[in-house]
């Protein structure tokens, strides 16, 4: 690896880092734990992309068992971030939907965050940002399966 890719690859880290810092204030501040973070990051993520999420898939998306994943939604659930809904599609189904009161903690608490990166994508010329974005879509992919 030269030292290009090294410093893309330490910028990663710290960019990781930096993102954990923050979700760990924030789920401190709110009484959630990681794990209760990422599951509304994915029931939040599935509904911006037209998705219904069940706890199912959930718990394939997280790598959680079974039971842990009843907990994990009984507990947001009982905070009032998370609800249980029959599918609009399959009645059969339940799915999750993230409850407003979530949806407005995350919003006072990011949404400055948000706007301070878009300053920084603002800066930049529209081909840049391009790059970019190629590069963290492809960076996802690559860190997502990282058994396989």
């Amino acid at each position: 690896m030269d030292a290009a890719h090294r410093e893309v690859a330490l910028l990663l880290r710290r960019l990781t880092v930096e993102s954990n810092r923050t979700s760990a204030v924030f789920g401190d501040t709110h009484g959630l734990h990681r794990t209760d973070l990422d599951a509304l990051a994915v029931v939040v993520g599935a509904a911006a992309a037209g998705r219904e999420m069940t706890p199912g898939l959930l718990a394939t998306e997280l790598r959680l068992s079974s039971p842990a994943t009843t907990a994990l939604v009984d507990r947001l659930e009982r905070a009032g971030h998370l609800v249980r809904e029959r599918s609009s599609t399959d009645r059969r189904q339940v799915v999750l939907r993230v409850q407003d009161r979530a949806r407005e903690l995350a919003r006072e608490f990011f949404v400055p965050m948000a706007d301070r990166v878009a300053d920084v994508l603002a800066d930049m010329p529209d081909d840049d940002v391009r790059v970019v974005t190629a590069f963290l879509h492809r960076a996802v992919e690559a860190l997502r399966h990282p058994t396989g």
